[in-house]
């Protein structure tokens, strides 16, 4: 029932006024508008979709240990931070498979490593699957199969608020602000201060930008599959993340059959974001080996 995701179009309303910054624009698609990190032209691509609330400001760090290698492009989802989503469809799993397609396509990045942490990378597998965009390999990040998806949504909204429509729009927009420090306090590893992560997104909220999880609850889980797909495949768990403490880490070869797993003892829910030199130091052999070096 996609009618509930109406009412997000009046709780968040996304301004036009758009933080400035010399890598970041719009690329519009059929049926939303994607704000883009792009490092620029000329090195190999590297994507990296972003898992809400992170946004593209989340990534800085990381893109300083790889931007130098590697032309880097952060998307955001339809909807999210500052991501119009003009469309409803936009909203839904095969919408925003279908937006960031069509970013890269308007992009034109060559062959990409696809990055794609938690339900980033059911929007990755699904992208490589469909085989509209050249996919040198995947790099999967907390992502396991559907069931364990499915698992993880029921843990996060364990009264099923937010996954009844209308009342989980009007929750999710009333209790954002707190949603967003809560989950970086409990899904960041021990090592891991939250407060810069939290911060980040919480500036992001308090400009305007969006967050619109009930209507990801009640939409995404229906469309997403683990169908098997024919690439190269890193999957990366931080050990460490609280929401994924049962989640059966072998489930990312639902995904890719011959993935290699690789497992952050420090980290929580957030590998990439939360040790960033580590992160770079452990997938930059695959970039090399499936982008060729730069």
């Amino acid at each position: 029932m996609i009618r509930p995701a109406v009412l997000d179009r009046l709780l968040w309303r996304i301004p036009t006024d758009l933080p400035p910054h010399a890598q970041t624009r719009t690329v519009e698609t059929h049926g939303s508008r994607l704000r883009v990190r792009d490092t620029g032209a000329g090195k190999p691509g590297v994507v990296f979709i972003c898992d809400p609330p992170n946004t593209v400001e989340h990534y800085d760090d990381l893109i300083a240990e790889l931007g130098g290698n590697y032309r880097l492009l952060i998307l955001e989802l339809p909807g999210f931070g500052f991501s119009r989503a003009d469309d409803l469809d936009a909203v839904t799993f095969a919408g925003s498979v279908a937006a960031v397609e069509s970013a890269l396509a308007a992009l034109a990045p060559g062959p990409v490593v696809l990055c794609g942490p938690c339900v980033g990378g059911f929007v990755a597998a699904a992208v490589a699957r469909r085989g509209r965009i050249p996919v040198a390999g995947l790099v999967l990040m907390q992502t396991p199969d559907t069931e364990g998806m499915r698992a993880w949504t029921a843990r996060m909204d364990a009264r099923g608020h937010l996954r009844r429509p209308w009342l989980g729009q009007l929750l999710t927009r009333l209790t954002a602000k707190r949603l967003t420090a809560l989950w970086y306090r409990y899904a960041v590893g021990r090592d891991t201060d939250p407060r810069p992560l939290a911060d980040t997104a919480l500036a992001v909220l308090e400009r305007g930008g969006a967050y619109p999880l009930a209507t990801m609850f009640q939409l995404w889980s229906r469309d997403m599959t683990d169908q098997p797909v024919a690439c190269p495949t890193l999957a990366i768990w931080g050990e460490q993340d609280r929401s994924h403490k049962y989640t059966d880490r072998e489930s990312s070869r639902r995904h890719a059959p011959d993935a290699t797993l690789c497992r952050f003892e420090n980290c929580g829910h957030f590998p990439d974001l939360e040790n960033p030199a580590r992160f770079a130091a452990t997938v930059r052999p695959f970039l090399d080996t499936h982008l060729g070096k730069f």
